[in-house]
């Protein structure tokens, strides 16, 4: 270990000391390198001197001030402040909390404060504590937990040589502070132990706390066939304490009030109490090690050892009473020399978050890590929100480990927002460093919001319960586009055969395709020869049926003789191709491969593939395998060819269409987006909709059935593109509502444009309902293919 000076402090308020890495002479001179430990109390306090400072320590102890008016002035109760006291916040001044710290540790680089291991050492009383720590001006300044302190001082006495789980029973103000460590390896060379803290220690004991030890004595005393003292003289008695905690006393003369002196007089105090300890409670059945550690002597200490050794605990030994304070050292001269001083976990922090599954938990600390001490941890993964559109406020749900109750913060903006807006929230924190520091970061604002537990509202209602009352069932999704067949297009109309006419009158050598495609696309009644799902009316017979099939081959030879030939020598005619279009999910596998290779391989050329001599040809090309399409790998081969286009070179009527008639009329196609891919979408049908404000929305067809077939993206993403929550879901609502306004206000135009008017206004107004979560028609998507 280097020489720079460090110091260890066990200032807890019962019994001080300090363990340092120097001394100093009677000349004043410094020895570094001279091992120092020093002891102050019981029942330490600070005094205010006659030049107005606050001093602690030994001098404290010793000096007259504040023990009564038996001393004059100086004997004032102002002038004196236990630093129990202090600690406790009963009396919170940090600067008089920190003269309890001036001299012990003056010009150390770094020095450790031994902390209780308990839910009393709270993150105000871990910042009270390093507050005033930074008042005395003390550097790199560090809280350490007693029973980790313990250990580190088992480790350098070696006591504990190698890698192994120890447990460590100290001696806390409450009770007995219960606390196991895995002990660990560490360092660049894998050669320093350190211990790991996994948990919170547990209390055991309460009746033998070192509160209660003073209480007791106390209480013993005050009694008039105990003590001839009166009550005045009782808080001032240097004897009581003493007693309390076992160290020997010898005659004490107080001064009273009146300036009388008068000798303490006590009986015989009465045995300890048991504790009740039961071995199995401590759980430390599976330790290599059990040290005992506390700050008491003689009696206290023996029947501590006494009641655990009944309760058949087998502690390997008890730690000197100023264990803990080189323990301290130990650490201290570690942070500067850099090496682990020990490993610590951190207590849960939780928000709410809602996503696909509606609210749900979100932890903000990992509760599975632990963290070397000193370093600062921060969320590996904020937890993601969204405040609304024009809300000024957004609530925020909290929940602290320690703590009894959750919270709800209030976030205040300075001005409503103008559209839904993204933020994240992330905690910062270090191990025994106070609260952590809970921030909401805004990007678009540019703005940070530090959340203060402490302001926050404690909500009384249990966590899953509050969970459960933010989950609202989530917004609907329109139903799967299912064109249906019938009967109507097999039979004959008064002015054209019916399909079954036309297979009848069919000769193998010449096949009218163009006849047979036009048949196949005809929806009288809205019913198709075939359904987009590839059902046959279950009326047709199985010859007809096999007819059909035997057609269906004929087409498939035809398109197929046209590849082979190659886009120089094939005929100019896709009417074989388009009926085999027409029998959506009925044609064959090879028919949609054959499509997708054009995409692939063609898209946007004209006259390098047999399917396409005319940039129209694309239309069918685009809508065919969407209609064809049979299953999930063809389709995220269709999306991603699209998807990787700009979208301002998309056809309206072909990556349009297709991208619309694919998300509406499969159960699967929607599941393959992803996040970016929706945004992608919703941008062409916003450049979709604006192209067409103020025109005759000749090109309106498939921008609303873009949106319609983003809805169903909720099937993966039950809460996405919900006005107020989601960003995209605000700009398509905002361009469904401007062409709404556009198609209103130029009511009476002529006949032709009343006609989109009264088929478009309908459609827009279901769409707007499912976008605000209101629901809407549910056969939304058929609406929109008739439209």
């Amino acid at each position: 270990m280097s020489l720079k000076k460090a110091a260890g402090l066990d200032v807890n308020g019962w019994i001080d000391h300090v363990a340092r890495n120097w001394s100093i002479d009677l000349s004043g001179d410094e020895l570094i390198g001279d091992f120092f430990v020093g002891q102050a109390g019981p029942l330490t306090a600070v005094v205010k001197n006659g030049d107005g400072k606050w001093i602690g320590g030994k001098p404290a102890d010793l000096a007259p001030h504040g023990r009564g008016g038996g001393w004059g002035q100086v004997g004032a109760p102002d002038r004196r402040v236990f630093v129990r006291d202090l600690i406790e916040g009963k009396n919170d001044s940090a600067k008089k909390l920190a003269s309890a710290f001036t001299e012990l540790a003056r010009g150390a680089a770094n020095t450790v404060l031994a902390i209780e291991d308990s839910s009393e050492t709270t993150e105000q009383v871990q910042e009270r504590l390093l507050a005033a720590m930074s008042v005395a001006r003390l550097r790199n300044p560090a809280l350490v937990w007693r029973t980790v302190l313990s250990t580190l001082f088992a480790i350098a006495e070696g006591l504990i040589k190698t890698e192994c789980v120890v447990g460590i029973i100290s001696h806390a103000s409450c009770g007995l502070s219960v606390q196991k460590f895995r002990i660990r390896l560490e360092g660049e060379k894998g050669d320093v132990l350190a211990p790991e803290r996994r948990s919170a220690a547990t209390i055991h004991a309460e009746a033998l706390g070192l509160r209660q030890l003073v209480s007791r004595v106390r209480e013993q005393a005050l009694s008039s066939q105990r003590a001839s003292l009166e009550t005045s003289g009782v808080a001032e008695s240097k004897t009581l304490p003493r007693l309390a905690f076992g160290l020997p006393y010898q005659r004490e003369i107080i001064r009273r009030d009146n300036g009388d002196w008068e000798e303490v007089k006590l009986d015989a105090m009465d045995a300890l109490p048991a504790g009740g300890i039961e071995a199995a409670s401590l759980g430390l059945q599976d330790c290599d090690q059990i040290f005992l550690e506390t700050i008491s002597e003689g009696n206290v200490r023996s029947h501590l050892e006494w009641s655990l050794e009944a309760a058949g605990i087998s502690v390997t030994c008890t730690l000197p009473s100023d264990a803990v304070a080189r323990g301290a050292l130990v650490a201290a001269q570690r942070m500067g020399d850099g090496d682990p001083v020990y490993f610590d976990f951190l207590p849960r922090i939780s928000t709410i978050v809602s996503g696909s599954e509606g609210a749900r938990n979100f932890d903000l600390v990992d509760e599975t890590e632990t963290l070397e001490a000193g370093r600062v941890y921060r969320s590996p993964e904020p937890a993601q929100l969204a405040i609304p559109k024009g809300y000024t406020a957004t609530p925020v749900y909290l929940r602290k480990e320690a703590e009894l109750h959750p919270r709800k913060a209030t976030i205040q903006l300075t001005e409503p927002l103008a559209e839904a807006t993204p933020v994240s929230l992330w905690v910062e924190q270090k191990p025994a460093a106070g609260r952590a520091r809970i921030v909401m970061e805004v990007p678009s604002l540019g703005r940070h919001f530090t959340i203060d537990w402490d302001q926050a509202d404690e909500d009384p209602r249990a966590w899953d319960d509050i969970i459960n009352s933010l989950t609202a069932p989530p917004p609907s999704i329109p139903e799967r586009l299912v064109l249906k067949c019938g009967m109507m297009p097999w039979n004959d109309a008064p002015n054209s055969p019916g399909m079954l006419s036309l297979l009848e009158e069919i000769e193998a050598e010449s096949i009218d395709w163009r006849q047979m495609a036009v048949k196949a696309s005809s929806r009288p009644v809205g019913e198709y020869c075939v359904s987009s799902d590839g059902d046959l009316p279950s009326e047709l017979s199985p010859a007809v049926v096999k007819q059909l099939d035997k057609l269906l081959r004929q087409a498939v030879r035809e398109t197929e003789k046209r590849l082979r030939a190659g886009s120089r020598h094939a005929e100019q005619d896709n009417a074989a191709l388009q009926f085999l279009t027409w029998q959506f999910r009925r044609t064959p596998d090879e028919v949609a491969q054959w499509l997708l290779e054009c995409i692939e391989k063609h898209s946007g050329a004209v006259g390098t593939h047999p399917f396409v001599w005319h940039q129209a040809n694309w239309v069918l090309v685009y809508q065919g395998i969407a209609r064809t399409v049979n299953d999930q790998a063809t389709e995220e081969r269709i999306l991603a060819s699209i998807l990787k286009r700009r979208i301002e070179s998309w056809n309206y009527r072909a990556e349009s269409a297709c991208v619309s008639l694919l998300l509406s009329r499969s159960q699967t196609a929607p599941r393959l987006l992803s996040r970016s891919d929706v945004d992608k979408i919703a941008e062409r049908a916003i450049f979709e909709f604006r192209r067409e404000y103020e025109t005759q929305y000749t090109r309106f067809n498939y921008a609303p059935f873009l949106i319609g077939g983003l809805l169903r993206w909720r099937l993966k993403e039950p809460w996405a593109l919900l006005v107020g929550q989601d960003p995209v879901a605000d700009r398509l609502a905002q361009v469904i509502i401007d062409a709404r306004a556009d198609l209103l206000n130029r009511w009476g135009t002529d006949d032709a444009f009343e006609r989109k008017q009264q088929k478009y206004l309908p459609i827009l107004d279901d769409l707007l309902a499912y976008l605000t979560g209101e629901g809407g028609n549910p056969n939304l998507l058929l609406a929109l293919y008739e439209a």
